[in-house]
């Protein structure tokens, strides 16, 4: 039953999500390559994108529905997930007759590298069913969040000001939990496993996401699969050895994997070379749309997530594309989906006081040294395997000039992680030693994808 649950939900998410971006031209699809498998291959990338920007749309659903005073309930949710996803669907189908421009992606068919990431997620749903995986902040944290919001029937605000609610995070925003809420409402009870078996799917939309960066950048297929199978080997040896099921550092990874394609020129896409202005402007929205979503993603997730979505936001706008003369046009598109959760969630705080002391303070030059030996510390963690001395080949994708963007958006929320670390009035060293590990999740990934890119040989064909 709790497989069933975790299916529906999943399934309404990409049925929400997919109706959006088909609405708005933004659904990658078809793939330009021929074949049935790369087709298959080109469908689940979609379907991940698709996953992405449901679950920020379903959130909306419930943040509206706790404005205006619907409980949540099964009675309530089931029509709201079926309406929503009814009318997006429509939607798009509807805009998709009137011959709205379509824009193909670059498909590439499967290979070992596919099988290596299917046997990484199986690890990682293992991992979740057996509650192995499953991170301490779980039972907490997120877990106690979203088993309180389900008997509230809504975000429960009074419960996150109690002071001694002070170890659970108060003031992050509430997509995790909220999901996890209305899943328990849909399952009859708070189930653990079902709350878990949302982290195999969020390491999994997250292989595709990255898969889809390496077909964008025209990696070559040894790269394109080995780029792949490091990618879904390092996040589930990690996901499972340091127990990270049922956190939100798995959304934030994937929401970051989902805008890197959008990060990588429009010109190197095999899909998209070749077209006229009307289409390169075309690609140009549905970039900036996917990329939207996905920086909403991860402002509704940590807090953290939310320097990242505008981090992202920054960057594309800047790279501007086919649409950099219309810049004033394209910021409502790349901003509106994460402003609509950022707004709420910076309110709700500033009226009920959740935001915590120690996330600010004054700038502190000698926690420098304290952070230094921390870090090496972290570096050498066992769970890690060695993998984070690689972020030390970042600077270098600088000189590759069409990764440039992702490789500086990737430095940029680095550098944030280290003035966080140099200002907050806490222990430092505690404080690195604690959570840069986590940290580490996002930003090591989305490397990964950079280096395969960066190695790869150029390719204009479609492979």
């Amino acid at each position: 039953m709790s497989v069933l649950v975790v299916a529906f939900v999943t399934a309404a998410c990409v049925a929400v999500g997919a109706g959006l971006l088909a609405a708005a031209g933004a659904l990658p699809w078809p793939p330009a390559a021929a074949g049935r498998s790369a087709r298959a291959a080109a469908a689940f990338e979609a379907a991940a994108l698709a996953f992405v920007a449901g679950l920020v749309a379903c959130f909306l659903l419930l943040l509206a529905f706790d404005l205006a005073g619907v409980p949540w309930r099964r009675r309530t949710l089931v029509p709201g997930l079926a309406a929503l996803a009814a009318a997006n669907l429509a939607a798009g189908r509807y805009r998709r007759r009137r011959g709205a421009l379509t824009v193909p992606v670059a498909g590439a068919p499967p290979g070992w590298g596919d099988g290596a990431a299917g046997v990484a997620v199986a690890a990682v749903a293992w991992g979740c069913w057996s509650r192995l995986a499953a991170i301490p902040d779980f039972v907490y944290h997120w877990g106690a969040k979203g088993k309180r919001y389900q008997q509230a029937g809504g975000i429960d605000y009074a419960f996150l000001a109690d002071p001694l609610r002070l170890t659970d995070h108060p003031d992050y925003p509430n997509l995790l939990p909220s999901l996890y809420a209305a899943t328990a409402h849909l399952r009859g009870f708070f189930d653990e496993r079902a709350m878990l078996l949302f982290s195999p799917l969020f390491v999994a939309a997250a292989v595709l996401a990255a898969r889809g960066a390496l077909v964008r950048g025209t990696a070559s297929p040894p790269y394109r699969q080995g780029g792949t199978a490091a990618v879904a080997l390092a996040a589930a040896m990690f996901a499972i050895g340091y127990r990270m099921a049922g956190g939100g550092d798995l959304v934030v990874s994937l929401a970051l994997l989902s805008a890197l394609p959008a990060l990588l020129p429009a010109a190197q896409d095999a899909a998209v070379e070749g077209r006229g202005a009307r289409d390169a402007a075309a690609a140009t929205r549905a970039d900036d749309l996917r990329l939207g979503w996905a920086a909403a993603l991860a402002a509704a997730v940590k807090i953290e997530g939310v320097p990242l979505a505008a981090l992202l936001i920054g960057v594309r706008w800047w790279l501007g594309g086919a649409g950099r003369r219309f810049a004033v046009r394209r910021l409502p598109r790349l901003a509106l989906p994460a402003a609509a959760v950022v707004v709420p969630w910076a309110a709700a705080n500033l009226v009920h006081g959740l935001f915590q002391e120690n996330n600010t303070g004054s700038w502190d030059g000698e926690r420098l040294a304290v952070v230094a030996r921390a870090a090496l510390e972290v570096f050498a963690t066992r769970e890690w395997h060695g993998l984070p001395w690689l972020l030390a080949a970042l600077p270098a994708v600088l000189l590759v000039r069409r990764l440039r963007p992702a490789a500086a958006l990737l430095l940029a929320q680095a550098g944030f992680y280290l003035a966080v670390y140099l200002t907050s009035p806490v222990d430092t060293e505690f404080y690195v030693l604690s959570s840069l590990p986590r940290l580490l999740y996002h930003l090591l990934l989305p490397a990964l994808v950079l280096y395969a890119l960066a190695l790869a040989p150029r390719q204009s064909g479609r492979k």
